[in-house]
């Protein structure tokens, strides 16, 4: 048999591909792209681990791992300004 080529997209465009149905499941907040022990691999974060994220949230995803990192609930901060990168002129 031969060997497995691994991922055929970067680990950015597997986390843009698949962030909508990621972003679905029950507690996800938020998705990026990340390391583990050096190697590209996607990120899942929750605002808790729960029973649900560990059956729904795949292990890996187009050959690369998956890991999910508790973060909490993620708020917009109050107060601030939207940066000045992002304004329109």
């Amino acid at each position: 048999m031969p060997a497995d080529p691994g991922p055929t997209r970067t680990a950015y465009e597997v986390v843009r591909a698949h962030a909508p149905e990621l972003m679905k499941i029950p507690g996800v907040v938020g998705t990026g792209e990340g390391e583990i022990k050096g190697s590209p691999a996607v990120l899942v974060l929750v605002s808790r681990r729960t029973p649900e994220v560990n059956r729904m949230v795949p292990k890996h995803l187009e050959g690369y791992p998956v890991e999910v990192r508790v973060v909490g609930e993620v708020r917009p901060m109050e107060g601030r300004e939207e940066p000045q990168h992002s304004k329109k002129k």
